[in-house]
């Protein structure tokens, strides 16, 4: 099931003919995802993407990639990342750092919802005054550095998220020799534009294609949105 480039032989082809080709060295990734092992399947295909970019319910309405896309999707990019062994920068690491990844982008996450909520700019009280029929306001508003603090607080989480899944997106596309349908900026563009607008469906593609669920099921809350263990092998 693995889609490969291969040299059309001399003269050309044509329709149905069949010929034979050697087996390209590097047509598996040299670094296997996080996961895979001799009872695990790897993710989708090289050279394009597994499924289109609005597949987001191409496994149900209940798969727990689609809600973690909908609901938070800075967790399932964490779990992406870590799949690619990428920090939580989105920055390929040596070492065993990746394996912080997902629990540093949930701590982030939990921060800064815990830090909005708090910091949330107060609406003042009003009444009405039957004198001159309008709503007058009775309460202070919320102090400037509360409002300041809230909004440089949301851009900057929102700033991380975009900046990290465009690079995620990119070791993707790279480590899947995926080629953007943009050329410009080496795909650069079209990696921006796509989180950029529409960055849950993004992320669940990405989720798709680095991992195969119809061998192995996805799970909310693990560090790569699978299973600890490996699937177990059904006899035949």
């Amino acid at each position: 099931g693995r889609i490969f480039k291969v040299k059309v032989p001399e003269g050309g082809v044509t329709e149905g003919q069949r010929f034979t080709v050697a087996l390209p060295s590097d047509l598996s990734s040299t670094s296997p995802l996080v996961g895979e092992n001799s009872t695990a399947l790897p993710g989708g295909p090289k050279y394009q993407w597994k499924d289109a970019l609005c597949g987001c319910l191409n496994y149900g309405i209940c798969h727990p990639s689609l809600w973690n896309a909908m609901f938070c999707p800075q967790i399932l990019m964490a779990q992406v990342a870590t799949r690619m062994k990428l920090n939580w920068l989105g920055s390929s690491v040596e070492g065993d750092a990746w394996r912080h990844t997902f629990k540093i982008v949930v701590s982030i996450v939990v921060a800064y919802y815990v830090i909005s909520m708090i910091l949330k700019p107060y609406m003042p009280d009003y009444e009405y005054d039957e004198k001159t029929g309008e709503m007058v306001q009775i309460g202070p508003d919320a102090p400037l550095w509360v409002t300041i603090t809230n909004h440089t607080i949301g851009v900057s989480f929102a700033v991380y998220s975009l900046i990290v899944m465009i690079k995620v997106r990119r070791a993707v596309r790279k480590r899947y020799e995926i080629e953007a349908d943009c050329g410009c900026c080496d795909g650069g563009m079209e990696d921006c534009c796509c989180v950029f607008f529409c960055n849950c469906c993004t992320v669940a593609q990405m989720a798709r294609h680095t991992a195969d669920y119809e061998q192995r099921r996805a799970v909310c809350c693990t560090s790569t949105g699978l299973p600890d263990s490996p699937p177990e092998l059904k006899p035949a």
